[in-house]
């Protein structure tokens, strides 16, 4: 309930800006402006729109997928345009500040000139329409395939891991974008598989079709799962019931040996997930359980921030999603304060951790300056060098757990 009345008053509130900057001062007929308004205000309520639709089965088959579409194309173009507007003026409005005082303003570059204010209305949708244009492109277009290395001597041979997050698979999803994917994925020849989060987004029943095409990834030693926010919200029982079937190994507060790697690949749920039900609560003493200290441990963690209760004797590497890299720039800079770890190489408590920008999209289908990416992560065989000893595994254990009851509040 807290997130509909958030959702409305932000949509109230950006609508009613927008709507003053592009009609407030001009000449345009009646019929102009409500059209404008509506579209404005069309975009700003989609996600509510959309969602609610869903959930209720008002729409179904191909229409849906138009409407869904177009709703959520006028979502991702309102916040464009509300962002290009809001810098326009601020730079428009200290550029004529600075004008006046050194007394050199003109009429013509007076923001209340109704006149250029038109013209820059023009300019600025026509921007904006281009910018999300673009942003489209970026999110329908088959993701590169990004490679990031790291280096331990617990390792005999270098290992191979592809990483797959934020699918986000939903009934409007693109087939063939997953089929892409999904041979793009198979053609790394990965020693294991990682599907860290928010693969699944709408009830598991509509996704057949999509479900059979994830059933051709193919890891030498397997593919995992840990569970992302977004398979919360769709029915997580149901949901693991058929990645189970489909012989994906469900990691939830559990972890498992690969011998022939000296590999322990382990999974904890979503951090938000887990501080909302008792439930889903993280456990790392069952995460890390059978794990040797000879092992490379890796931790799937859908959150990245789990990286501030991780110790370097429990896990050498954390895997996260759910950031998006921010997915619309400049939501980058919202995202980055809800998330401290929002995409990319991180080095947390002397843990590695790597952050994807995810294979999908939510909402928008759009992506401006932060791609999708198809993660190819090379973990090479190194060396052993002379450390300082260590605490005992155990220790560190009990640290994790009381940063977990304390820490999260779980």
């Amino acid at each position: 309930m807290y997130f509909i009345v958030a959702s409305l008053l932000v949509a109230v509130s950006c609508s009613a800006i927008t709507i003053r900057t592009l009609v407030g001062y001009n000449n345009l007929g009646l019929g102009s402006k409500l059209l404008i308004s509506f579209l404005v205000i069309a975009g700003w309520t989609a996600p509510l729109l959309i969602g609610w639709i869903r959930k209720n089965d008002y729409l179904a088959g191909s229409f849906f997928n138009v409407v869904s579409y177009a709703a959520y194309f006028l979502f991702g173009l309102a916040f464009i345009l509300f962002v290009m507007l809001f810098l326009r003026d601020f730079v428009w409005y200290l550029f004529y500040g600075a004008a006046k005082l050194f007394k050199s303003a003109s009429w013509w570059i007076n923001p209340k000139n109704i006149t250029v204010l038109g013209y820059a209305n023009v300019v600025v949708v026509l921007l904006a329409l281009a910018a999300s244009a673009y942003a489209v492109y970026e999110a329908v277009r088959i993701p590169d395939v990004k490679t990031v290395e790291f280096s331990t001597p617990k390792l005999k041979d270098n290992l191979s891991i592809v990483q797959l997050s934020d699918l986000h698979l939903n009934r409007t999803s693109s087939l063939r974008h997953l089929k892409n994917v999904v041979e793009k994925t198979n053609a790394l020849r990965p020693d294991i598989i990682l599907l860290t989060g928010d693969v699944v987004d709408d009830k598991i029943d509509r996704l057949d079709e999509y479900m059979e095409v994830l059933q051709g990834l193919k890891a030498r030693y397997g593919i995992y799962f840990s569970v992302g926010n977004h398979e919360y919200y769709n029915g997580l029982y149901r949901i693991i019931k058929k990645l189970n079937a489909m012989g994906i190994r469900i990691l939830f507060n559990r972890g498992v040996s690969i011998p022939e790697l000296n590999v322990f690949v382990s999974g904890i749920p979503d951090a938000q997930t887990a501080a909302a039900s008792s439930f889903f609560s993280v456990n790392f003493e069952k995460a890390v359980k059978g794990s040797l200290p000879e092992q490379y441990r890796i931790l799937m963690s859908h959150n990245p921030e789990m990286a501030e209760y991780v110790t370097p004797v429990a896990f050498d590497l954390q895997v996260s999603g759910h950031t998006h890299g921010g997915q619309i720039f400049p939501f980058h800079f919202l995202a980055s304060k809800a998330n401290k770890y929002l995409a990319g190489s991180y080095k947390v408590n002397d843990v590695d951790l790597y952050v994807s920008r995810g294979a999908g999209y939510w909402g928008p289908p759009m992506r401006l300056l932060a791609p999708a990416e198809i993660t190819h992560i090379v973990v090479k065989a190194a060396l052993p060098v002379k450390v300082k000893k260590e605490k005992k595994v155990d220790e560190h254990l009990q640290e994790m757990i009381n940063a977990q009851n304390f820490g999260l509040g779980l």
